[in-house]
């Protein structure tokens, strides 16, 4: 694959966008995540997308902060701003206009969840697990909260934020976290294939209904996603012990 953190493909309708450090299980650092706000922002300003299918490479979708980046001695450069960087993904991926269609093979764990849990349909594999865990960690977990309560009850999400456990497909898909459950080995194909579905509905048809559902949201009410996304991921509290250098895990 292209040396490149993020990758961004558009055909047939469906914009393609891949995580990509497979060296390092899809880790989140920096440059990824400004990968991420800079491809959700492209995909959205085109006319020619009407889905987007989100994943990792290489099976898997990502494994959280990658803690070696963060640690390392010198720091990267990118780390006093990776909060905000982060920050940025995630408005650029809740302001997508068009249905977001995510393929969780293997893990989501912490800030990973947190992309995930971005999606409008997720299809997950029966093995493949997602895991808020953060509270286990003594940190914080904004974007993750935010998340879970723009699209779940807060009974769902207190059970993945409370316990801090591993959420395995066929028990997200009881909570209705997800859309779908297949085999492990099916589930980049089985969320191809729903993408495809959507890219084929009449011109703007789930666009529009993506607005409509949007403009029923809680963000509505607050200005928009910006103002909604400050407000949500805002009601943190202070961890009891220091997380990751530079920012929150999720």
């Amino acid at each position: 694959m292209p040396d490149q953190d993020v990758l961004l493909r558009v055909a047939d309708g469906v914009a393609s966008i891949v995580l990509n450090r497979p060296e390092r299980r899809n880790a989140i650092t920096g440059p990824l995540v400004e990968g991420l706000a800079s491809a959700f922002t492209s995909a959205a300003e085109r006319d020619d997308v009407g889905v987007v299918l989100f994943h990792g490479a290489d099976g898997a979708f990502c494994s959280g902060l990658d803690l070696k980046e963060f640690n390392a001695d010198p720091q990267p450069p990118w780390l006093s701003t990776f909060g905000r960087s982060n920050t940025k993904a995630h408005r650029a991926l809740y302001d997508c206009p068009v249905p977001v269609v995510v393929a969780l093979e293997r893990y989501a764990i912490n800030g990973g969840a947190a992309y995930a849990l971005g999606g409008d349909l997720i299809v997950a594999g029966r093995e493949a697990f997602l895991q808020v865990g953060e509270v286990r960690l003594g940190m914080p977990a904004p974007n993750n909260l935010a998340w879970l309560l723009a699209r779940h009850p807060p009974a769902v999400a207190e059970q993945l934020v409370l316990s801090g456990r591993r959420f395995h497909g066929p028990d997200l898909h009881r909570l209705g976290v997800v859309f779908d459950v297949v085999d492990d080995g099916d589930v980049l194909a089985t969320a191809a294939a729903l993408a495809d579905e959507i890219a084929g509905f009449p011109t703007g048809a789930a666009r529009r209904m993506k607005a409509a559902l949007r403009g029923l949201s809680p963000s509505a009410d607050v200005g928009g996603s910006a103002a909604w996304f400050e407000r949500a991921a805002g009601h943190t509290w202070t961890a009891a012990v220091p997380g990751p250098p530079g920012g929150r895990e999720g």
